[in-house]
């Protein structure tokens, strides 16, 4: 294992910067040296949670430190593709969050920077490092539940995840099948573990007020190459008491068994005044202060790929 501490300017101050600065900070394996963001108001309040950051507005000025190793790319959807080739072209590896990019002309060009530089470039699919999602693939792996042959997995958000922020609509984010339907895009093809052969969809802008201009309902169906069939449930207008915000489950059938996961079923539920409240202690869980759970494994992993050459785990 190699001793060097990798080095991590993050780009962007939002929840998912935060939560990856916070993460990297705790893996043991690297060390983050710089914020940036839009604002530099922004990047500061974030770096101050970061020990040792220095922190401004500027991406060329990170891209040209030196102490820096990789960027972990948490900004703005629309800036995914241009931030990431910018960082390849200066030797960065690059951890960038979901959705790794707008299209598949632009998936395409990033993932040839990163080959033709020899960089390691991983997109943000915290999911997979979610124990409850790792462990239902080990199971499959081993043969508990034989070949899968039909998922079907929901995301719901409760309205409330997005009053207030205009930012969450079609042009910036590409409604919900782009801004949170890519989690179970990736977990179904990971489970399948086969090409997608054929998807349908239906969509629409079904609750939300016209306003927000967000396309906040879809279902979409899969057929993969080895047969295997797959449907999707996704929803960011569900009632705004939801729990913990968001109702995600997955069930797998096999053709010996069946796995399901529900992540609404936390093992950690606070009874008060007020609706009943939910307590993440799976995905970015605190233990005295310092942030662990799937977001950890994430940090964990990307810090591996690049400091020993692991495979990325989520291409």
């Amino acid at each position: 294992m190699n001793d060097r501490k990798l080095k991590i300017a993050v780009v962007g101050a939002g929840k998912a910067g935060a939560a990856h600065g916070a993460a990297f900070c705790a893996c043991g394996r690297a060390e983050v040296v710089r914020v940036v963001s839009r604002t530099r108001e922004s990047a500061r309040r974030l770096a101050e949670a970061l020990p040792g950051a220095s922190y401004g507005t500027d991406l060329d000025e990170a891209l040209e430190d030196p102490r820096v190793d990789a960027l972990v790319v948490a900004s703005p959807d629309a800036l995914h593709h241009p931030q990431t080739l910018a960082a390849l072209k200066k030797g960065k590896h690059v951890l960038v969050e979901k959705p790794m990019c707008r299209t598949e002309g632009e998936a395409r060009e990033m993932i040839a920077a990163a080959r033709d530089g020899g960089l390691v470039l991983m997109a943000g699919f915290v999911e997979r490092f979610n124990h409850p999602f790792a462990e239902a693939k080990r199971r499959i792996l081993a043969g508990e539940i034989g070949r899968p042959v039909m998922i079907l997995a929901r995301r719901c958000h409760g309205k409330a995840v997005v009053r207030g922020r205009g930012w969450l609509n079609d042009g910036e984010t590409g409604g919900v099948l782009s801004y949170a339907g890519t989690h179970n895009i990736d977990l179904i093809r990971w489970f399948m573990d086969s090409p997608v052969r054929r998807v349908y969809s239906e969509s629409g802008r079904l609750v939300l007020p016209p306003e927000q201009r967000f396309t906040d309902c879809a279902v979409m169906t899969f057929l993969f190459a080895n047969g295997g069939i797959a449907a999707l449930y996704e929803s960011f207008a569900y009632p705004d008491n939801l729990p913990q915000n968001v109702d995600r489950s997955i069930e797998i059938l096999g053709e010996a068994g069946c796995i399901k996961v529900d992540m609404l079923d936390q093992p950690l539920v606070v009874y008060g005044s007020g609706n009943p409240v939910l307590g993440d202690s799976v995905t970015w869980p605190h233990f005295g202060g310092i942030i662990g759970g799937a977001v950890l494994n994430q940090a964990r992993s990307f810090a591996a790929c690049v400091l020993d050459g692991l495979p990325v785990p989520t291409p």
